[in-house]
C-alpha cells in the first residue's frame, strides 16, 4: 500500500513538472508576440509597398454568420459587422432551418435597412435552408461567398469596431493562411460566467506563445478566418464532425499552412448560462478534439517537413498528457488540501496558488499592451475558480471518455440564451 501512495506521488510530480514547464515557457515567451507581430507587419508592408501593391490591398472579406433558433443574439452579430470600420465586407447570414423567430427578425432587419436606405444593407445576404447541421451551414455560406478572407462567426457573438480591418492587416503576409481572433466571454455577471471569463482571458493569452512557436492549431467558430485557397485546396468544413472547427483547424496544420494569433481581433460571444450546460460544452469540445486528434494522428511525433516540430513534439503530445493528467488531478488537489490541513504543512498548496498568481501577474502587465491591475487585484477573491474548472473539466473527460466507449456521437449543447450584453458600442 506504501509503494501504491509512493508510485501515485512520483507520477503526480511528473505531470506537474511537464505542466510547468510548458506553462512557464508560455509566460516567457508570450510577452515577444506584440514585438513579432509588429515586425511581421512592417515587414509585410514594406515588400506590398516595393511591389506597388500596398494601395490596392483591399481584400473582401467574407463574414459568415450561420445560426439555428438565434433569436435572441443574431441582430447583435449582424450590427457588430456592419458596424465595422472596413469597407469591402459581405454578410452571409445562414439560417440552418430555425424554429425560432430568427427567421422573421433577419428579415424585418434587412427590409428597415433597405427602406431607410441605411449603407450596409446591400452587402447582407440571406440564405434560409432546411436543419442539416453548422457544417452544412457554414458551407453554404461559403459557397454563396465571393471574398479573398472568409471570416466565420457564431450568431451569438459580436465583433469590435476594428476587428476586420485589424484582421486583414494579418493577412498581408502571403504566408498566413489562417488567422484565429481574441474571443472574450461577454456574460459575467454569475459565478459560471465570471469563471469562463477568466479561462477565456489567460486560454487566449497563452495563443500568444502558440503563435510565436507557429504551433497554433484551434481555430474556434466564434472568431476564425481562412484564405478563401484554403477551402479551395482542403475543402469545405466535414460536415460529419460535430466540431468542424477543431477538424478544420487541424486539417490546415496536417497540411502545412501556416497561421496566427490576432490579439487585437476581439470578439465577444455568450459562454454557457450555468453548470450543466458548461460541462456539456466541454464533453464536445473534448469528444471532438480526441475525435480529430485521432483522424490526424500522424501528425504526432510527425518529421515532415511541412509538419511545424513544436506542435508535433510538444504542444500536441502535452494536450494529450494534460487530459491524461486530468483523470487523476482532482484526487490529487483535494489530497493535497486535505494533507495540507491535517498536517498544517502548506508548501505545496502555497506553491501552487503561487502559480496562479504568476499567471495573473504576466498576463495583466503585457495583455492588450496596458497593465490591468483591476484583474491583477480581482486574483485575492477569483483564484479557487480554477480549481472548480478541474473538476468540470474531470466530469467532461469522464463523459467524452464513455461516449467514446459506447461509440456515441456528441450533440450540440443547448442553454437558454439571454445575449451578450454592452460591453461593445454598436
Amino acid at each position: 500500500m506504501f509503494d501504491l501512495f509512493i508510485f501515485f506521488k512520483n507520477l503526480i510530480y511528473i505531470f506537474v513538472i511537464l505542466m510547468w514547464v510548458k506553462y512557464y515557457l508560455f509566460l516567457l515567451i508570450s510577452p515577444f508576440y506584440p514585438i513579432r507581430e509588429k515586425l511581421r507587419k512592417v515587414k509585410a508592408f514594406k515588400k506590398l509597398a516595393k511591389e506597388g501593391k500596398l494601395v490596392n490591398f483591399n481584400p473582401k472579406v467574407s463574414v459568415i454568420i450561420p445560426a439555428w433558433n438565434e433569436e435572441v443574439g443574431i441582430l447583435k452579430t449582424i450590427k457588430s459587422v456592419l458596424s465595422n470600420d472596413y469597407d469591402n465586407v459581405e454578410i452571409m447570414v445562414v439560417n440552418d432551418g430555425s424554429t425560432d423567430n430568427s427567421d422573421k427578425i433577419i428579415k424585418n432587419f434587412i427590409k428597415y435597412l433597405k427602406t431607410n436606405n441605411i449603407p450596409g444593407h446591400e452587402d447582407i445576404t440571406y440564405i434560409y435552408k432546411e436543419n442539416g447541421g453548422k457544417g452544412h451551414a457554414l458551407n453554404a455560406g461559403i459557397e454563396r461567398s465571393s471574398g479573398d478572407i472568409i471570416l466565420t462567426m457564431d450568431a451569438d457573438s459580436a465583433i469590435e469596431s476594428d476587428g476586420i480591418r485589424n484582421l486583414v492587416n494579418y493577412y498581408a503576409d502571403p504566408e498566413i493562411m489562417a488567422v484565429v481572433g481574441n474571443v472574450k466571454v461577454a456574460n459575467n455577471n454569475t459565478i459560471v460566467g465570471l469563471l469562463q471569463q477568466l479561462e477565456y482571458y489567460f486560454g487566449f493569452y497563452f495563443k500568444r506563445a502558440y503563435s510565436l512557436l507557429g504551433s497554433e492549431y484551434i481555430f474556434g467558430g466564434a472568431c476564425a478566418s481562412f484564405r478563401r485557397e484554403v477551402f479551395e485546396k482542403l475543402g469545405l468544413f466535414d460536415v460529419s464532425n460535430k466540431t468542424e472547427d477543431i477538424e478544420m483547424s487541424m486539417r490546415t496544420r496536417y497540411a502545412g499552412m501556416k497561421c496566427t494569433y490576432a490579439e487585437n481581433v476581439i470578439t465577444y460571444t455568450e459562454g454557457a448560462s450555468n453548470i450543466f450546460g458548461l460541462i456539456n460544452q466541454r464533453v464536445r469540445w473534448k469528444k471532438g478534439r480526441f475525435d480529430t486528434f485521432w483522424q490526424y494522428k500522424s501528425i504526432f511525433f510527425s518529421t515532415q517537413d511541412d509538419h511545424n516540430a513544436t506542435l508535433s513534439f510538444f504542444i500536441l503530445p502535452l494536450a494529450m498528457l494534460a487530459e491524461a493528467q486530468l483523470l487523476i488531478e482532482p484526487l490529487a488537489i483535494s489530497m493535497l488540501i486535505t494533507y495540507s490541513f491535517i498536517s498544517s504543512d502548506y508548501l505545496s498548496l502555497s506553491l501552487g496558488i503561487f502559480f496562479i498568481f504568476q499567471t495573473y501577474l504576466v498576463a495583466c502587465i503585457f495583455n492588450n499592451s496596458k497593465i490591468e491591475l483591476t484583474r491583477l487585484f480581482s486574483f485575492i477573491y477569483t483564484w479557487p475558480l480554477f480549481y472548480i474548472l478541474v473538476w468540470i473539466e474531470f466530469l467532461a473527460l469522464l463523459k467524452s471518455i464513455s461516449m467514446s466507449i459506447k461509440g456515441e456521437e456528441i450533440e450540440w449543447q443547448r442553454w437558454k440564451r439571454t445575449g451578450i450584453g454592452n460591453e461593445i458600442n454598436l
